[in-house]
């Protein structure tokens, strides 16, 4: 099964850039920090401060926001390339937990996947340095990526939703700034069968392409060995990239189960054909097999309801 688990990435602690630090400075807010105007240490005490780690390129590898305790409230961690070139930057929660990754760059893959889908090459816009950020959710898990031109112009963004168990079940492409759905999948997954089904609507919520999918063992899950570098950004990467490569059909197909009819199952476990009609906040609406009269049976009876095409209808 795939999961887009990512606390084990940002582990506590792991808060090293590959670069050494080669000094410190103190600021007292973010505006000195932009205009380069340090405190001096000594006034830094029990008050709220922003502390700066530099490499010996001069710039600047983590940036913390210290609260009157001398704790840090939030944490800012820059990579770059061999350039000098900012490549990355991963901005860390009170807790550690990651908040947002930013990647800078035209190369980026996600980025590519959703001009190369939704603009032609006749587009006269330039992604030289675009951003992606990627938003996490409260579980660590990739929430929303939002694409940016150099000149901050938002022109796109794909959000994820993930039911209780982790798993990935929709993702919406949008256009943006007028927020326009371009392109939706739907993911189920049969956790006994192994099966990965993948429903891909258009932009006017049309079925496109529908396939299932033989999915690999636990062992073949991960094209890449578990981060162990101690690299935030790195190791972000590596997830980011593991995210995107999971959701690639790949021509390995599986049987998808068809039945006569829709199953509804209830809470006691029986099993009842049904051609399925609608269901509210209240009730299912069916009909029973070669019958005509509409009947309906409460929510808090019923355990699941499956269409005959094996697509999970409640809940």
């Amino acid at each position: 099964m795939i999961r887009l688990v990512i606390y084990f990435i940002f582990l506590v602690g792991l808060l090293l850039s590959q670069e050494a630090t080669a000094f410190i400075k103190y600021f007292n807010n973010d505006r000195d920090f932009l205009g380069d105007k340090p405190m001096l240490a000594s006034e830094r005490k029990a008050v709220k401060h922003i502390r700066v780690s530099y490499n010996e390129a001069r710039q600047p590898i983590l940036k913390e926001w210290i609260n009157t305790q001398g704790q840090p409230d939030k944490r800012e961690i820059f990579s770059y390339d061999k350039e000098g070139k900012l490549l990355s930057r991963a901005i860390l929660k009170k807790n550690n937990k990651p908040d947002k990754v930013i990647t800078y760059g035209d190369s980026e893959p996600w980025g590519i996947e959703f001009r190369t889908y939704f603009y032609n090459d006749n587009v006269n816009i330039s992604y030289m340095d675009q951003r992606s950020e990627f938003q996490m959710s409260s579980g660590n898990q990739i929430e929303q990526i939002n694409f940016f031109t150099v000149d901050n112009r938002h022109y796109g963004s794909i959000s994820f939703t993930y039911d209780r168990l982790g798993f990935l079940t929709n993702e919406i492409w949008v256009k943006e700034p007028e927020i326009q759905i371009v392109r939706r999948f739907k993911y189920q997954y049969d956790i006994m069968a192994q099966v990965k089904q993948i429903w891909e609507y258009d932009r006017t919520g049309n079925l496109i392409s529908h396939q299932a999918l033989q999915q690999a063992p636990a062992d073949e899950l991960y094209k890449k060995p578990p981060p162990r570098t101690g690299n935030l950004l790195s190791e972000a990467g590596l997830i980011i990239e593991e995210l995107r490569s999971s959701r690639m059909v790949a021509p390995n197909p599986a049987f998808i189960p068809v039945t006569l009819w829709d199953q509804l199952v209830t809470n006691n476990e029986d099993r009842f054909d049904i051609d399925f009609i609608s269901v509210d906040e209240m009730n299912v609406k069916f009909r029973e097999p070669n019958s005509q009269d509409i009947l309906s049976i409460s929510l808090d009876r019923v355990a699941s309801v499956v269409s005959r095409y094996g697509e999970i209808i409640y809940p």
